[in-house]
């Protein structure tokens, strides 16, 4: 987790920018936690407003459970794991991995129960249905990127002190990767980004997707370094940026060598960031760097420098969602500009997703 110092706070209430933050969408698949924090320790995280305790059961089963006992609120990640079950350690009532009451001191369980997410593994992470209706949890609904298979990657986790669509928004317009991270390259800056049509966004997903790509001679720069490429070599990137869902946003950058006697083995790089909203100002950002070749560097090396990134993009973001907190200046308060018409969909798409579902 990325800390940011000298950020101003104040207690002033919230008076922020109308469409800046957008409302949390609940019929979809969240990451709620690598797979690997999953283990026989009772733990917790927010996901849209709501604690949730999760941890694996003795058969490998992936359980969360609304991180309330339905008596009193006490904590049941502070609580007691007998076997599979747990004890609350304020009033002692029990719950079994459904979520429904086992055991009642002095009473009797009836129908108390709390909520039980659906749970889905994919890729390094372990996904939870956040909607209403669990029969509506269909694994399908989970936008994974049909690129990765085989190749090699590195995850991380990054905390975002703002709201996850000033996240999305961040990753759909990369121009600002030559000035805020020194990388990218002025090619890719300015190569004008274009509108991808529906059948060119993920299979199934076009509705609730919105993406661009960029197309342009220029070389492999930074990305030939985990790859033990040269980096001058002279390449055709073809380069495809979506957000799939509220809950995923990802890059596939392919790249052709232009120079027939180059021998890059460098083809194709996944950067996938999973997009969780803790509350409407904090958000879980779960990331992969991927590709199609093994690490020629040490990985540990590579996602420190991946993460390094990260943290720029946490800086940034903890100074605007500041500003659309406080700033209470009437009139306009943002100029767009073309780069900016994929978040500004991402914007319209998460407003039009929460309408939905409260109408």
């Amino acid at each position: 987790m990325t800390t940011i110092e000298n950020v101003p706070t104040t207690a002033r209430p919230l008076r922020r920018s109308p469409g800046a933050v957008a409302p949390l969408v609940r019929e979809a698949w969240y990451v709620l936690a690598a797979r690997s924090e999953f283990g026989r320790e009772l733990r917790q995280r927010w996901v849209l407003g709501e604690p949730v305790c999760f941890f694996e059961a003795e058969d490998g089963a992936l359980v969360a459970l609304d991180d309330r006992c339905a008596h009193r609120r006490f904590p049941l990640s502070r609580s007691v794991r007998e076997g599979d079950t747990i004890r609350c350690r304020y009033h002692g009532f029990t719950y079994g991995t459904d979520g429904r009451c086992l055991a009642v001191p002095g009473g009797t369980p009836g129908d108390i129960k709390v909520r039980s997410y659906p749970t889905v593994e994919r890729g390094p992470w372990v996904w939870i249905w956040t909607g209403a209706d669990a029969d509506a949890a269909d694994p399908d609904l989970i936008p994974w990127p049909k690129e990765i298979e085989g190749g090699d990657g590195v995850t991380g986790y990054t905390e975002n002190p703002c709201n996850y669509s000033m996240v999305h928004e961040n990753l759909l317009d990369l121009t600002h990767l030559e000035f805020l991270h020194g990388i990218g390259g002025h090619d890719f800056t300015v190569t004008e980004p274009r509108l991808l049509s529906a059948d060119e966004l993920p299979a199934g997903f076009a509705h609730l997707s919105v993406g661009y790509g960029k197309d342009l001679d220029t070389v492999l720069d930074h990305f030939a370094v985990s790859a033990g490429d040269d980096p001058t070599t002279p390449v055709f990137r073809t380069g495809r940026m979506m957000s799939v869902t509220p809950a995923i946003n990802y890059a596939v950058e392919r790249f052709e060598p232009t120079d027939p006697g180059a021998t890059a083995r460098l083809r194709t790089v996944v950067i996938a960031h999973c997009v969780t909203p803790a509350d409407d100002s904090s958000t879980h950002q779960f990331w992969m760097y991927w590709q199609d070749v093994p690490f020629v560097v040490d990985r540990d090396e590579r996602a420190a420098m991946v993460e390094r990134v990260f943290s720029e993009d946490v800086e940034a973001l903890t100074w605007i969602q500041e500003y659309v907190d406080h700033d209470e200046r009437a009139g306009v308060v943002e100029h767009s500009v073309p780069a900016d018409v994929p978040g500004l969909r991402l914007r319209r798409l998460l407003h039009r997703l929460a309408a939905a579902e409260r109408a």
